[in-house]
């Protein structure tokens, strides 16, 4: 009995744990590049196995299992869907890389191409985190001038007198490993590993937007899904701790 109060405590957890996730890719519906996140369940067997003692685990619990708990979020860094915009300042990747930014807290990275310009010419983006440029200062223009022109390689240009004028040229860079990059908010991630110039295989599309990875009808499922298997889980809990008491009720008292 107390085993499945275990179980359902556990199981109670990790889908609360795959909600938490699920609410968060939801919310995130209409975010700039947003890469979904995934929750990896791992099985586990009896804990008396586990411990190299399964000689005194009871015959009706001796084919019984340990439960399930969240191994890991990974999130999902595949390409989403491009969307036009015609915005001089929206620029979008094709393939894998981040652009790098710089706020208060420090420098991150993000996918979040919806550039704005300040009043003193700085590129900065949507959350208002500074675009770097390859050589670690931010990029700017000048408000007066003509458009911004951003290339397929990131170099920034600016229309001065009918010429272009380059400015600068956004640094575009990839993780080395993924497995180092955390989410802090704000659509930006700290990078705790070292990165590298993109490949000739990434470039930037201008006037265009990198929508959400998140497919909104998948995560409702989803969201039904998994609230489903909480409250399945509580209802256990409850049913196993009314039985328990019930027997605990019949035990003579001395």
């Amino acid at each position: 009995m107390i085993n499945g109060l275990y179980l359902s405590a556990q199981g109670a957890h990790t889908q609360q744990i795959r909600l938490d996730v699920v609410s968060n890719n939801l919310a995130n519906a209409s975010s700039t590049g947003f890469k979904r996140d995934m929750t990896v369940f791992e099985s586990h067997l009896p804990f008396d196995f586990v411990e190299g003692n399964p000689s005194d685990t009871p015959e009706k619990l001796a084919n019984s299992w340990g439960g399930t708990t969240i191994a890991e979020i990974k999130t999902d860094y595949s390409q989403n869907p491009l969307q036009a915009t015609e915005g001089t300042l929206d620029v979008a990747f094709a393939g894998p890389g981040f652009f790098k930014v710089a706020t208060k807290a420090g420098k991150f990275l993000t996918r979040d191409g919806a550039l704005t310009l300040q009043q003193d010419g700085t590129l900065e983006t949507a959350g208002g985190a500074k675009v770097l440029s390859d050589e670690g200062g931010p990029i700017t223009v000048n408000p007066a001038e003509g458009d911004v022109v951003i290339g397929a390689d990131g170099i920034v240009s600016q229309e001065a007198e009918g010429d272009l004028e380059e400015v600068g040229r956004i640094a575009l860079v990839e993780p080395r490993s993924y497995d180092t990059l955390k989410k802090v908010g704000d659509n930006l991630y700290a990078n705790s590993g070292s990165e590298r110039p993109v490949g000739p295989e990434t470039s930037l599309k201008q006037g265009f937007l990198e929508a959400s990875g998140v497919k909104p009808v998948n995560e409702m499922v989803n969201l039904i899904e998994t609230s489903r298997a909480f409250e399945a889980n509580l209802n256990m809990i409850k049913f196993q701790d009314e039985a328990l008491g019930n027997l605990l009720s019949t035990v003579p008292r001395l």
